[in-house]
């Protein structure tokens, strides 16, 4: 992600935990193109460190134009036994750290009248995940929260500010390898070479979410994707010759709930049979 906004000659400012930037990465994105490059650290689930974070950004660059909200976390296991604490932690880095990220940067894209936020998502939280049921319901409300405020915004009248959350792909990791602890999860044996059945399939490069994040950063999609959940394992460009589609069909691309007969605010009370009428006692 890093390199890929390099090249695009962006001014960085490298959020970290832990592991601190080597200065042999930060000298890699110099040479492919990023104006400055400024690691700062920041534990995205205290709001305060937060805050810090986006008050030394400013300092550093001025104005905010690009948030990418990178972090993420997984504890596997059935929930019935799950450590709370890790339940709390999978919740706190993949769905509040974006949230107050999002809340601070705000108030400046609306002054500015523009800016864009790409929250990085996953398949995950569009489909059921057992055993990895945190990671997928705080990746299921990272998706929402993107459509709801982005709507909030066009509300608002703040046309210039783009939100997105992406599927960054098939991307190998520590979090994908991570080994289930056999105490736990032995009982799913089935389950579990299933699981590795899939995994095998985790080859697709980290460049492609940057160079797909470059592109939706430009605002090349923002007529017809912003507010939406975008897979980065399709085509891009030929998602966005379709846009006549895409307004067409408002729920493509969003989180969706489908009833039997509709509901009412949809047309649904044509294909529900009148109820009679009843009057309770009391009332």
């Amino acid at each position: 992600m890093a390199e890929c906004f390099s090249v695009a000659g962006a001014n960085l400012i490298l959020a970290y935990n832990r592991n601190q930037p080597s200065l042999e990465f930060i000298s890699r994105c110099r040479a492919l193109g990023a104006a400055a490059v400024t690691p700062i650290q920041c534990n995205v689930t205290d709001l305060n460190s937060c805050q810090i974070l986006i008050k030394e950004a400013e300092t550093t660059v001025g104005k905010i134009d690009i948030l990418i909200n990178n972090a993420g976390v997984d504890s596997i296991g059935p929930m019935h036994i799950k450590d709370p604490a890790a339940i709390i932690k999978d919740f706190a880095i993949n769905l509040h750290g974006p949230l107050f990220l999002m809340r601070l940067v705000m108030p400046g894209f609306i002054q500015a009248g523009r800016g864009t936020i790409i929250n990085i998502a996953s398949r995950g939280g569009t489909v059921d995940l057992p055993f990895n049921t945190t990671y997928s319901s705080s990746k299921a409300a990272l998706i929402r929260l993107t459509s709801s405020w982005q709507a909030e915004l066009q509300l608002g009248g703040h046309d210039g500010i783009q939100l997105y959350a992406i599927h960054p792909g098939a991307v190998p990791s520590q979090m994908t390898s991570a080994v289930h602890p056999e105490e736990i999860m032995g009982q799913y044996s089935t389950l579990l070479k299933e699981m590795a059945k899939v995994l095998e399939n985790f080859k697709d490069s980290p460049y492609l979410s940057g160079m797909v994040s470059v592109a939706l950063a430009t605002g090349i999609a923002k007529d017809c994707l912003n507010g939406r959940y975008f897979d980065v394992q399709q085509d891009l460009e030929d998602v966005i010759a379709q846009a006549s589609a895409l307004k067409a069909h408002s729920d493509l691309y969003r989180m969706q709930v489908a009833f039997l007969g509709g509901l009412p605010n949809n047309g649904g009370t044509e294909n529900i049979a009148p109820e009679k009428a009843f009057n309770f006692p009391g009332y």
